[in-house]
């Protein structure tokens, strides 16, 4: 919110009670915005960023996790199933809001403001790959640049979305100790007949 009103030349106030009303609006009409893959903390940052015209780096690791040979699914498949998880990952979120306040949102909350760690895509993903051995928590963390718990969470509150929708991983022949290693998998995958080759 600083951010925007440096560039807006208003108060984070007036962000703020924007941002809440238009959430409200969103919602209403059953619109998610999601995540952005890149986060910039000072107006400045953001500036160069548009001036650089580069594709955010988060975004290409993202795009490289979600190669068919870490998954296991074809990019259709995993774009399908993200897709039928996004409304239970909505009601999921609201119905753990519900249980963290211990009731309803109230009228004046700001609910919606602050920013979410990990997107709903990215959720499943991520669990997607834990599902299937192919590293461990730590690893996925550093890639993303974001702490352990964040990603734990988000794979706790995955996982059994991914069962529900019937989701049954094939176990990976491999398990990768690093980023970089887990990333130099999907360049040149060991075995690129072992994923799911469906549209």
């Amino acid at each position: 919110m600083n951010v925007l009103a440096d560039l807006l030349e208003v108060t984070a106030t007036c962000i703020g009670d924007l941002v809440g009303e238009t959430r409200e609006v969103l919602e209403d009409h059953g619109h998610v915005t999601g995540t952005a893959a890149v986060r910039f903390p000072t107006a400045q940052a953001l500036r160069v960023f548009l001036d650089s015209d580069a594709r955010p780096q988060r975004a290409q690791i993202i795009d490289q996790l979600s190669h068919p040979a870490l998954t296991g699914l074809s990019r259709p498949r995993l774009h399908d199933l993200t897709r039928q998880l996004a409304p239970r990952q909505v009601a999921q979120a609201e119905r753990l809001g519900y249980q963290r306040r211990g009731g309803l949102r109230q009228p004046t909350a700001r609910g919606g403001v602050f920013h979410q760690k990990i997107s709903n895509s990215e959720r499943v993903l991520l669990g997607i790959l834990y599902q299937r051995h192919l590293c461990t928590m730590d690893v996925l963390a550093s890639l993303l640049g974001v702490c352990r718990s964040s990603v734990g969470n988000a794979i706790r509150e995955t996982l059994p979305l991914l069962h529900q929708a019937g989701h049954l991983p094939t176990p990976a022949t491999a398990r990768y100790r690093t980023g970089s290693d887990l990333l130099a998998a999907a360049a040149f995958p060991p075995d690129s007949t072992s994923h799911d080759t469906a549209s």
